[in-house]
């Protein structure tokens, strides 16, 4: 009966993944916080509110998700191999018959788990949250919004330093200030009690109340203080809105595989649309190995309590050459593509490599012992 149906394998398997989620749960907290804070500077410049931070930094989440989880997953089977170890727990294993593949067998259930959740990450989720990205950014970047104007920040929009004390929920404003230095010929300061928001096709259009507009002239260098009861400012957006072309990492795998034409440029655009789509396939594929690996070097050998940090040392550096050398492969995509069907024989060797070491290698692990016990044990028995 294979060891996942069994009591054992539930638990090694269960415990595996928790695990795995736990180590996943915490490098990804730790880099996305890395990575979020480059965001920053809209929360600065652009007074882009806390939600929408969070909103915009979320959709890096997916991409760490495809490069943490195969690590997160082997660092996870060597933590429980490691424990099986030390606990004599796979001796006792081994004593009940059961082979090297039936006590892999749930570290290699939980590499099919975890391949499909990342598959299911690389071709659905990650396309969209990197076009969600890509285009909030450029949201923030380019257009101006009444969404993005918070109360309590100054705002620089093209020439123009805007700042408001406070914004109801119906969006009115309370003690504005504008610095108009658009035309460098005019530049002016505007203050108001109240004020409004309209968006139109090309911007933003304040509508102020109760305030004044100082000037100076260049030419006499004297101050003019206009008062008005209501006064409108227009603000355009930076860039017009146009359709923006959507990037690789933005592409479902059928239109990562469709055919472009023959031009030079089509071709090399169908190129890098093909590196993408393997490299979405390949970078889940990684687990098995891992898996494998984690078994081959606390499964294989003599028992010997001191040799666990040598069988962790081995691990570690076979998982971190074979992560390398799939980068490595990857890296050299746009140059040979060949190197495509270099990582995926490499990958497929790999596994049938390690597998026959762990079914030909006998079921018994004899713990060590020395060499003065033997004839000892022999003369008890004369005796």
């Amino acid at each position: 009966m294979i060891l996942l149906f069994n009591r054992l394998g539930r638990y090694i398997f269960f415990q595996n993944m928790r695990m795995t989620l736990l180590i996943s749960s915490v490098l990804i907290s730790a880099i996305w916080l890395t990575q979020s804070l480059r965001f920053i500077d809209y929360i600065m410049t652009k007074g882009l509110s806390f939600v929408l931070f969070i909103k915009l930094s979320s959709f890096l989440i997916p991409s760490l998700i495809s490069t943490i989880f195969p690590i997160a997953f082997f660092i996870a089977c060597l933590f429980i191999f490691s424990k099986l170890y030390s606990d004599n727990e796979l001796v006792v294993m081994r004593s009940l018959g059961l082979s090297n593949f039936k006590i892999i067998n749930p570290f290699l259930m939980g590499a099919f788990f975890i391949t499909l959740i990342l598959y299911a990450v690389n071709f659905y989720v990650h396309p969209m949250a990197k076009t969600n990205f890509n285009e909030l950014r450029n949201d923030i970047r380019n257009n101006l919004s009444g969404k993005w104007i918070q109360p309590g920040v100054f705002i620089n929009i093209n020439g123009l330093t805007f700042y408001t004390k406070q914004k109801t929920s119906s969006g009115d404003m309370k003690g504005i200030f504008f610095h108009d230095a658009r035309n460098p010929k005019s530049v002016s300061t505007i203050t108001a009690q109240l004020g409004q928001i309209q968006e139109t096709a090309n911007g933003l259009k304040f509508i102020l109340y109760h305030g004044t507009r100082q000037s100076t002239s260049n030419k006499t260098h004297k101050p003019s203080i206009l008062t008005f009861e209501r006064y409108s400012v227009d603000v355009e957006n930076v860039q017009p809105q146009k359709k923006r072309r959507k990037d690789a990492n933005e592409l479902s795998m059928a239109e990562l595989f469709k055919y472009q034409g023959s031009s030079p440029h089509q071709q090399e655009n169908q190129k890098r649309r093909r590196i993408e789509a393997h490299e979405r396939i390949l970078l889940p594929l990684v687990v098995f190995p891992f898996a494998l690996l984690a078994g081959l070097v606390f499964l294989l050998g003599d028992y010997n309590r001191r040799g666990k940090t040598q069988r962790l040392a081995i691990g570690i550096s076979g998982a971190l050459i074979i992560e390398v050398g799939l980068f490595f492969c990857i890296n050299l995509f746009q140059r040979y593509e060949s190197m495509i069907y270099v990582a995926y024989t490499t990958l497929l060797s790999l596994n049938f490599l390690f597998l026959w070491f762990l079914l030909k290698s006998p079921r018994k692990t004899n713990s060590r012992q020395k060499p003065d016990q033997a004839p000892q044990q022999q003369e008890g028995e004369a005796s």
